[in-house]
């Protein structure tokens, strides 16, 4: 196209754009000329055979051995690696004949090429299919965002055609022309093929208790390894993507290993500045809500039948495997600050314990009248010490 030509076909595009709805016709014809038409192309310019789908030729090569070559390269582009192929149509007929002329009617993108293409070329050129590009109205509050979801197209690809003219969320005037795009596969390829896959199965852990190690100790004894399920399908695509997909046979070609955990059951006995990780104060709360309304028993270390304040805490801790001194339980644990309490702290009051149970609320055996309850921290006196277990 001459420098002169290509003038005139800018001045009337944007025309079209901007100005009179007239010259869409003039602005079609010259998209037509720039995207579409093509000039008669002769059999000896343009390779001695042609790529013939349905009636058109649409592009040549160098020989009939080359033809056959695309086709089966075609096929295999759809095809899965290593799949059994059952049977493979092409929609238009796709065909190798020798080269007549080139018409450059509706269609024949390729025929406007002077020389034959590569094999691997006309492969990608098939596989790639063709685009045809027509004019749109833009509608009151359009941007190319929405107009390409709507029409299933690419936002960043109707920028680009329009000459990044308009950013993609931007909202173009109303009446607006702007060029839009359709993609059309040259030929539909309806492959089916028997595919074999395998998935795995996942193995189970498998958690056996022992007295030799203690609450919160664990040792794999055995690593577990997956197993594995072999599937045959009959799979159906059309252009690649699946349509169907039927399942003729399911096996078991590999059985799953446990993993198996030696879970400790042993207790630990509380030290002085010690904490423990293998369980949490809000399990050690929520634990003894459980135990709300029984007996208070002086002495007692029953949370069912019976406890003192610091027999609670006692078998509280004693039931997450830590062995808490019967009395004196001020010499175990982490000194905190009372300014600085954790759910699951023990906090001390003159002559009486509480677990800490969270916003200013202690869980306790409170005397033989209430027996186990929620109160606040301050209910029973002032707390002078804390101490934590579980960190």
């Amino acid at each position: 196209m001459t420098r002169n030509m290509t003038k005139v076909v800018d001045t009337k595009i944007k025309r079209v754009f901007e100005t009179s709805a007239s010259a869409l016709l003039i602005a079609a014809m010259i998209i037509v000329m720039m995207f579409g038409t093509t000039s008669a192309v002769s059999a000896d310019t343009a390779g001695s055979w042609a790529i013939t789908i349905g009636d058109e030729q649409v592009l040549y090569v160098d020989s009939y051995e080359e033809g056959q070559q695309v086709i089966e390269g075609l096929k295999d582009y759809y095809l899965t690696q290593g799949a059994t192929v059952l049977d493979v149509q092409f929609n238009p007929e796709i065909k190798v004949e020798r080269a007549t002329s080139a018409s450059g009617g509706s269609g024949s993108y390729f025929a406007a090429e002077s020389t034959s293409v590569s094999v691997d070329d006309a492969v990608a050129k098939l596989s790639e299919g063709k685009t045809d590009y027509s004019l749109y109205e833009v509608q009151e509050g359009d941007t190319l965002e929405s107009i390409a979801k709507a029409k299933g197209l690419s936002a960043n690809k109707l920028s680009t055609i329009n000459g990044s003219k308009y950013d993609t969320d931007e909202t173009i005037k109303e009446g607006t022309y702007v060029v839009i795009y359709s993609e059309t596969p040259y030929v539909n390829v309806t492959t089916v093929e028997k595919i074999t896959s395998a998935k795995s199965i996942a193995y189970d852990t498998v958690y056996k208790n022992t007295s030799s190690l203690n609450k919160g100790q664990f040792k794999v004894v055995a690593k577990g390894s997956k197993g594995e399920r072999q599937y045959v399908k009959q799979v159906t695509k059309l252009n690649g993507e699946v349509t169907s997909s039927d399942t003729i046979s399911s096996e078991v070609t590999k059985e799953p290993v446990d993993r198996v955990v030696l879970k400790g059951t042993d207790s630990v006995t509380a030290q002085k500045g010690v904490t423990y990780d293998f369980a949490d104060g809000t399990d050690v709360v929520e634990y003894a809500k459980k135990f709300i309304g029984n007996p208070y028993v002086y002495g007692g270390t029953s949370l069912t039948n019976g406890c003192d304040c610091s027999g609670f805490a006692y078998a509280l801790y004693a039931h997450f495997g830590v062995n808490l001194p019967r009395v004196g339980q001020t010499s175990v644990g982490k000194t905190v600050s009372t300014s600085n309490l954790k759910v699951g702290d023990i906090v001390f009051y003159s002559g009486h314990v509480a677990i800490y149970a969270g916003n200013g609320k202690v869980i306790h055996a409170v005397n033989e009248r209430l027996g186990i309850r929620i109160t606040s921290i301050g209910y029973t006196g002032y707390v002078y010490a804390a101490r934590r277990i579980f960190d």
